[in-house]
C-alpha cells in the first residue's frame, strides 16, 4: 500500500527502515541486559558472588564448637567392686539396677542398696550431658548455668574468693576431711571443675534418715552422687562424716571415670 504522497519506490524501502530500527532496538536492550547482569555478578567484590561469603552477614556468629564429652559412661559398671563393697558392707547385689532413660548419651544412672552397722544404706549416681541448641552459647557454659541453677535451689552459698582474689574456690575449699563436723551446705574442691555438697537430716516414719548429695561438673557433663543412710534406731542419727568421706571420694572416683 502507497501512502498519500508517497512513491512506490519510498514504499518499497519503508518495511527495511522498520526493520533496520528493530534490529537497533533489539541489539540495544542486549547491550543494557548485559551490564545488568555484570553488576549483579559483584566482580568488583562488592556483591559478594559465590565463594566470597556473599549473601553472610558479616556479624552472624558461627556455630559453637561441641562440648568436650559427647557420650556418657555406662553408670553401673563405672564404679569400683571396692569401692562399692566399702559403702555398701553388706548388699545382695552389687551389680545395681540402670535408672530408666530414653537417651543414654544425654543422661543414665544406676542405684545401689545394702546395709551399713545394722542401717540401711542406699547410694544412687546420676549423669547428665548438657547440650544447648542456641547458638550463642556452649554446651559447657549451658552446664554451667545448670550447675548454678541447682546450687541455688539446694541454697549452696557462693564460693569464696581464693588468694588470688579471683573469685574461684580455693583448691580443697570445704571439702571433707576426718575429725571434721561440718553439715553446713557447702561448696567442695578437690572434684571436677566446681561442685558443692549438701547434708541433710531429716526423719522419716519416725526413723532418722541421712542424706549427702556430691553435684559436681566435669566441662559439659554433671555428676550427682547421692548416699543415704535410715537409722535403725528411732533416735540415733547416721554420722555424717563417713557418708560425706564416702560421697565425696567416689565423687572424686567418677570424676577420674569420666576425664579418661
Amino acid at each position: 500500500m502507497v501512502a498519500r504522497g508517497e512513491s512506490r519506490a519510498d514504499a518499497r524501502r519503508r518495511p527495511a527502515s522498520r526493520t533496520v530500527a528493530g534490529g537497533a532496538l533489539a541489539a540495544l536492550l542486549s547491550v543494557a541486559g548485559t551490564a545488568v547482569l555484570a553488576g549483579c555478578s559483584g566482580s568488583d567484590g562488592a556483591g559478594g558472588g559465590p565463594g566470597d561469603g556473599g549473601g553472610v552477614p558479616s556479624g552472624s556468629a558461627s556455630p559453637l564448637p561441641p562440648g568436650r564429652y559427647q557420650s556418657l559412661p555406662e553408670p553401673c559398671g563405672s564404679i569400683r567392686p571396692a569401692t562399692l563393697r566399702a559403702l555398701l558392707p553388706a548388699s545382695s547385689d552389687y551389680l545395681g539396677t540402670a535408672a530408666l532413660t530414653y537417651d543414654t548419651d544425654r543422661r543414665v544412672g544406676c542405684r545401689w542398696s545394702g546395709t551399713a552397722e545394722g542401717d540401711t544404706r542406699e547410694l544412687v549416681i546420676d549423669f547428665e550431658r548438657d547440650v544447648s541448641y542456641n547458638a550463642s552459647v556452649s554446651d559447657e557454659e549451658r552446664a554451667r548455668q545448670e550447675f548454678a541453677s541447682r546450687a541455688e535451689a539446694a541454697h549452696i552459698p557462693d564460693a569464696a574468693p581464693d588468694a588470688g582474689g579471683s573469685g574461684s574456690p580455693a583448691p580443697a575449699s570445704g571439702s571433707p576431711s576426718a575429725g571434721s563436723s561440718d553439715t553446713s551446705p557447702r561448696r567442695v574442691g578437690g572434684v571436677g571443675d566446681e561442685a558443692y555438697l549438701d547434708d541433710r537430716l531429716t526423719d522419716r516414719d519416725s526413723r532418722p534418715l541421712r542424706d549427702v548429695t556430691i553435684v559436681f561438673r566435669t566441662a559439659n557433663v554433671l555428676v550427682t552422687v547421692d548416699l543415704s543412710q535410715r537409722s535403725a534406731g528411732r533416735t540415733a542419727a547416721p554420722p555424717s562424716l563417713p557418708l560425706q568421706l564416702g560421697a565425696f571420694g567416689l565423687a572424686q572416683e567418677l570424676a577420674r571415670t569420666i576425664t579418661r
